[in-house]
Order: C-alpha cells, then sequence, then structure tokens
C-alpha cells in the first residue's frame, strides 16, 4: 500500500512540473507584440512598428512611464525587417499574441500582396487577428495615448470591440482578409483608424481592388456597405427630418437584407431589400408618416450611395457578382470578364420595410 502511495505521490509531483513553463526565464525572455505596424520606406523598404505592453512599474517620481513600447526595425522585405526585429531587441518578439494588424495607407495603396504572403506562412499568427489601415502615420498612431487607457493597442482593440458591435465598423479578420484575396469576384474591404487628437476614430473603410487599396468609403457609405452584406445587427442612426435641423435618432433591433441577382439578356437585375426593426430613442413633435418614409429613404440611400461608389470604381466589393456565381455559375461564367460594365448597366431595384416597434425603455 505503501509503495503505491508514494507512486502516486512521484506522478503527482512530475505532472505538476510539466504543466506550464519550467521557470520564470522562459516567459521573460519573450516580449508580446500586440499590434503590429507596417509601411513602405521611401526607397521601397518595409519599415514595421511593433508595439508590446510593459509591466507598470511606479517611478518614485512625479510622473507616470508609459507602459508601452514600439520597437521599430526595417528591411529591403518582410523576413529582412523581421530579422532586423531580433536584433534590436534584448527579448525574443512574440507574434503569438497579436491582436491587430495595420497597413500603412502608403503600403495598402501600393499592394499587400508581398506582405500577406510572408505573414500567411507564419504559423504563430492567428487566424482571427483584427486587420486595418491606417489614415494617419502608423507611428504617430502608436503615440496615441487616450484619456481612459494609457496603452494604445489596447484601446485601438477595445476601441473596434465597441464599434464592430454597433454595426458602425467594418469587422475583418486576417482569414477573412486571405480568403477575400483568394476569392474571384469578391473585393476586401478594411477598416480605417484615424486619429483626433488623444483618441482614435473610426468610421472609413478602404475598398480594394485585388491586393490594392483602390477608394475609400465614409461613414454613411459604411453603413451602406453593411446593409449590402447584411452585417447590421445593432447600433443606432441619427435621420434628419424635414425642418431643418431637427433629427430623429433610432436603436437598431434587428435587420436583414434580402439580395437577389439574376441575368437576362447579358443584362444585370438586382433588388435588394431591407427589412429593419427599430426603436426610437430620441425625437421631438415628428408626424409618424414622414417618420417612416424618411427612414426608409434614409436606409435606401445608403445603399444606393455605396452602390454609386462600386459602379463610377468599377470595382465589386458589394458581393452582387460572388451570390450570381453561387446561383447561377454559367451565367456567371459569361459575363465574368466583362463584370464592371455590366455592374454599371444594370438595373437595381433598393426596398427598406421599417417597423418602428416603440420608444424605447420608457420608464
Amino acid at each position: 500500500m505503501k509503495k503505491r502511495i508514494d507512486i502516486l505521490i512521484s506522478i503527482l509531483i512530475v505532472a505538476l512540473l510539466i504543466s506550464g513553463c519550467w521557470s520564470r526565464r522562459e516567459m521573460e525572455s519573450l516580449v508580446y507584440i500586440l499590434v503590429l505596424g507596417i509601411d513602405q520606406g521611401e526607397n521601397g523598404n518595409f519599415k514595421i512598428y511593433a508595439q508590446v505592453g510593459k509591466p507598470n512599474q511606479s517611478t518614485g517620481g512625479g510622473g507616470e512611464q508609459p507602459v508601452f513600447q514600439t520597437l521599430t526595425a526595417e528591411g529591403r522585405d518582410m523576413s529582412e525587417a523581421v530579422a532586423d526585429l531580433f536584433l534590436k531587441s534584448s527579448k525574443t518578439p512574440d507574434l503569438s499574441h497579436l491582436q491587430l494588424l495595420i497597413f500603412s495607407n502608403k503600403l495598402a495603396a501600393n499592394g499587400i500582396q508581398q506582405v500577406l504572403d510572408f505573414l500567411r506562412r507564419d504559423f504563430s499568427i492567428r487566424e482571427n487577428i483584427r486587420v486595418a489601415v491606417a489614415a494617419v502615420n502608423i507611428e504617430d498612431l502608436l503615440k496615441i495615448e487616450e484619456k481612459l487607457g494609457n496603452q494604445p493597442a489596447m484601446a485601438i482593440i477595445n476601441q473596434f470591440l465597441i464599434n464592430t458591435q454597433r454595426s458602425t465598423v467594418v469587422q475583418a479578420e486576417f482569414k477573412d482578409l486571405v480568403s477575400q484575396m483568394l476569392e474571384p469576384d469578391l473585393q476586401a474591404v478594411l477598416p480605417m483608424i484615424g486619429a483626433s487628437e488623444d483618441r482614435f476614430t473610426l468610421g472609413k473603410s478602404a475598398v480594394f481592388d485585388g491586393y490594392k487599396m483602390a477608394a475609400t468609403l465614409d461613414m454613411p457609405e459604411t453603413l451602406g456597405l453593411q446593409l449590402w452584406r447584411d452585417r447590421v445587427k445593432t447600433g443606432y442612426v441619427t435621420i434628419p427630418q424635414s425642418v431643418p435641423g431637427k433629427v430623429i435618432s433610432f436603436k437598431i433591433i434587428n435587420s436583414k437584407t434580402k439580395v437577389r441577382a439574376n441575368l437576362k439578356d447579358n443584362k444585370l437585375f438586382v433588388q435588394a431589400n431591407i427589412d429593419i426593426t427599430l426603436d426610437i430613442q430620441e425625437m421631438f413633435e415628428v408626424d409618424s408618416e414622414e417618420l417612416k418614409m424618411r427612414t426608409k429613404h434614409y436606409f435606401v440611400n445608403r445603399m444606393h450611395d455605396t452602390l454609386q461608389v462600386a459602379k463610377d470604381e468599377g470595382i465589386e466589393f458589394l458581393g452582387i457578382s460572388a451570390l450570381l456565381r453561387r446561383e447561377d455559375p454559367q451565367k456567371w461564367e459569361e459575363v465574368k470578364n466583362s463584370w464592371k460594365e455590366v455592374l454599371q448597366q444594370a438595373e437595381y431595384d433598393l426596398r427598406c420595410n421599417v417597423h418602428i416597434r416603440g420608444q424605447g425603455p420608457v420608464r
């Protein structure tokens, strides 16, 4: 009996030893990168900005030291830039905790194919990291310290979490970007991160044509895209009324967009219908008939504005081509090489059914 107990105790000790890290040295030798920014220099080199968190230590002086550090490195390609990052750090840079990948505006405009080719070969990078385009200089972006949180990496990530839940920001993960780049008829759209004094701004979107950023969407056009792609689940909208300066605000309870596309004699017919349920959030002296009419027009106009960008730029990012390809592959094959002209000459029927449920949680 005593021999069995000794064996069990030995097994328990071994199990405790092999669980987790062998010592503190393993964790202390790593530096966890939370945000990775990638830019392109004047000479075509790649420049990377890796923001890492630092232990929050009291300084003993009057002020607080930043609890983050941004490491920079440069190379003729991504492999050389990452190698340079290792040389500049006394700890091993680790991408397994990466939460946000940011492309500079310049890099996005010139093309991200080489960068994506490198990143998707790195198995330490998770597929669900968020991806965005910087509307301002990446280095300046990563220096911003918000009043409610002095680590830019976490502030940006929290901003994404809050706003994607409100359907006001395009949500794009690394796996989505790679798959969209490989789709034969769907272009990628990434959110854009801006800066205003001591805070980050979201709402605009970058539209890609292949591997290059070719157009941008403002906030209303981004809402239109979310409607086209049936990504509006919740959020708030403020709609102007006929009287100048008068508005009404709604909370979106749920939304569903159904898009149908069919081809007749090489002419495309597209019908999109939004079915949306709203709660009144705030209003003052609004006629009920005018209220419904202007609300319908508001959502239809958002879709129309986004459609106009697609037609003007000749970029298919709405998902109409992919819808036709799945429903009728044979007809899609007939027009895929002239899709830009088909998109511009198509007939569109955009409608909206509005259900105003009530006046919110009135107490």
